[in-house]
């Protein structure tokens, strides 16, 4: 397949998709437009922090440059392109919700306006406003657009790097260095954020070779490098191990796993394997248009190679080796577990883009064939391909839109705490709960965009240890439901049943009007603690998965769960 050839000509001088001349769009209205609007749609769903993976690349962002003692997620904990800016974050913001918040918005910014970019080069603005609006608002993408994993930041970093390569493979000159080193130094990045990105890159480095030959290959080389030398080093000096990431990463896809998630994904028929995607797409409410976006893609490298190569190269680059690592070389121990959607986040500029590409590229050349004038026809197109994008996008946003988990669906109950603790949290030294509400607790300490908000110390509640005192604070977080933070609700069913925490002497002193948190106070000695054996703690999750108001209530604290 030859990628570069189908960048070597604008669409504007290619005279058989060319729409009419017309009065001219300033260039930077549409993207502009769109980043304004979907920032104010993400600043709305911001979710609340959750105490797994998420709050992983927090603490270790928080200890740069020093490591993360005694951690077991090597491999998180070393994704550097991941983990520096948001230590860059904690230095402005401090340990908050800015913090928290501002790098996976800005990398879901940096998302839409490169697929939108892309899309532009590729087939027209309308095109690009169609994948970008469709890819932004996928389910999977939009989920992970405000939390803080590296899925949707490589991503980007990846589309934005294909994007500069594509404006590179156009000009008319030869490329100037800048360009050059700013594709490597997003190639880069995507790696230290999301290692298998790298599989993608190939795509890239033809369309630099086609234009800038070796040379311009060697200088994109250059911070390509860098960012391998940076990741070296500082593993092996945080580490102990220059190479502690790479294997780690290794490590991890080959570990064991409890027989109920071994069944999910190993030992399964090869052509199981090979429907994984579209099988896991089909799981959402856009899941069947995204399929056939899928098809359309395919249909386009048949139908149109030469202007749909790029998005069906990308697609084929990091699809082949997925599915081959995922379970079709070896069933009995395949290296990824497929049926979790975010390894096949970074497929979906090119999906989108590939069908989106073939539709517009379909709906000029019928309109063409159409008696109607040159502006009609080409109107006409226009707005098939916007329609298209309403229909996926509005599909899937009935989905998303105003989840529990986000503020849009009432996902302020920690905010109403903050508030809270900042005029009564003084009195009380120690707030104990579970170990995920905990973690959950220390973004809230601070205000939203930093400085300390209330002074007590959070006290993790571990079975058959520690003894509160009178004055002590007591809070459960989503004990009842799991709608808001399923892994506190998972924890706190472990943490509260020891009678010593369902003791008469607690008196309930706050509660959101949902119940979501609950606090409660010891206004008396808690009994001693009687000799029993321990629990053990839950810690589930598989790590990458009210509402307004608040009011001061009085009551005692009831057992686990029952609040």
């Amino acid at each position: 397949m030859s990628v570069g050839s189908s960048v070597t000509t604008s669409p504007r001088e290619d005279e058989s998709v060319s729409p009419p001349r017309r009065r001219a769009v300033p260039a930077w209205l549409p993207p502009g437009v769109l980043a304004l609007a979907w920032l104010a749609v993400l600043l709305a769903h911001l979710r609340t922090p959750a105490p797994s993976d998420q709050l992983n690349y927090m603490t270790a962002a928080a200890h740069f440059p020093g490591p993360v003692e005694g951690t077991t997620e090597i491999h998180q904990v070393t994704r550097y392109g991941l983990v520096l800016p948001v230590r860059l974050a904690i230095t402005v913001f401090g340990y908050s919700q800015a913090a928290y918040a501002i790098v996976p918005v800005m990398a879901a910014l940096a998302l839409l306006l490169g697929t939108y970019a892309l899309g532009t080069l590729l087939f027209s603005r309308t095109a690009g406003v169609a994948g970008a609006l469709i890819t932004a608002s996928a389910t999977p993408v939009f989920r992970y657009s405000t939390d803080l994993l590296p899925d949707v930041l490589a991503t980007a970093q990846f589309t934005c790097a294909l994007a500069l390569a594509v404006f590179v493979a156009r000009r008319p000159d030869a490329p100037g260095r800048l360009p050059l080193l700013a594709v490597g130094l997003l190639l880069g990045w995507s790696y230290m954020t999301r290692e298998f990105v790298v599989f993608m890159w190939p795509v890239v480095l033809v369309l630099l070779y086609r234009r800038a030959r070796l040379t311009g290959l060697l200088w994109a080389a250059v911070p390509v490098l860098s960012c391998v030398a940076v990741e070296l080093t500082l593993c092996w000096r945080l580490y102990g191990d220059p190479f502690a990431r790479m294997l780690a990463i290794v490590g991890h896809g080959q570990g064991a796993s409890t027989p109920e998630i071994a069944a999910t994904y190993r030992d399964k028929p090869r052509m199981e394997y090979v429907m994984r995607l579209p099988d896991t797409l089909s799981e959402y409410p856009e899941g069947g248009l995204f399929v056939v976006l899928l098809c359309l893609t395919l249909l386009g490298g048949v139908l149109f190679l030469r202007r749909t190569a790029v998005p069906v190269a990308a697609f084929a680059s990091l699809w082949v080796p997925l599915t081959l690592l995922g379970g079709v070389i070896d069933p009995a121990a395949p290296s990824l577990r497929l049926q979790l959607i975010r390894y096949w986040i970074p497929l979906f500029p090119a999906i989108v883009l590939g069908g989106v590409g073939l539709l517009w590229l379909g709906a000029v050349f019928l309109a063409r064939r159409t008696p109607a004038g040159a502006r009609t026809r080409f109107a006409a197109a226009a707005v098939a391909v916007l329609a298209t994008a309403a229909v996926v996008s509005g599909t899937a946003a009935r989905h998303w839109w105003a989840e529990p988990v986000t503020r849009a669906g009432g996902a302020t109950q920690m905010e109403a705490l903050r508030s809270w603790l900042s005029g009564h949290g003084g009195a009380s030294p120690r707030i104990w709960t579970d170990l995920r509400s905990g973690r959950v607790l220390e973004v809230y300490r601070q205000g939203p965009w930093g400085g300390r908000a209330w002074p007590a110390r959070i006290e993790t509640i571990r079975p058959g240890e520690g003894t509160p005192r009178p004055g002590d604070l007591q809070l459960r977080f989503d004990a009842d439901t799991g709608d808001v933070c399923p892994y506190c609700h998972a924890a706190a069913q472990t943490a509260f049943k020891e009678p010593i925490w369902r003791d008469p002497g607690w008196r309930r002193v706050f509660s959101t009007p949902d119940h979501v948190v609950v606090v409660y106070r010891l206004v008396q000695e808690a009994p001693p603690r009687p000799p029993s054996g321990r629990a053990d703690a839950s810690d589930g999750g598989d790590g990458e998965s009210g509402r307004r108001g608040a009011v001061p209530v009085q009551a005692t604290a009831p057992a686990a769960g029952t609040s």
